[in-house]
């Protein structure tokens, strides 16, 4: 007799999240992404003339962040 051990691993299913987990990812993706927006906007980022003393890039980057967050929220409730 031999004591060998299998040590091969069967294929395991993904585990599925649960629907207050998914939502609760959505919320928090989707809120900071909506923060983000507000945000830029309050740093005149969609304003047609720019306040001034408010920053040139970071309003942009800002509102692109918001963007993907927000993407993230609703791919998070969905995938």
């Amino acid at each position: 007799m031999s004591n060998v051990i299998n040590t091969r691993r069967l294929p395991r299913e993904k585990p599925e999240d649960c629907l207050a987990c998914r939502l609760t990812g959505a919320a928090a993706f989707s809120g900071l992404g909506v923060y983000a927006l507000y945000q830029a906007n309050s740093m005149g980022t969609f304003q047609r003339m720019r306040p001034p003393g408010s920053p040139l890039i970071a309003g942009k980057i800002t509102a692109v962040l918001g963007l993907v967050f927000v993407s993230l929220g609703l791919g998070r409730l969905v995938i």
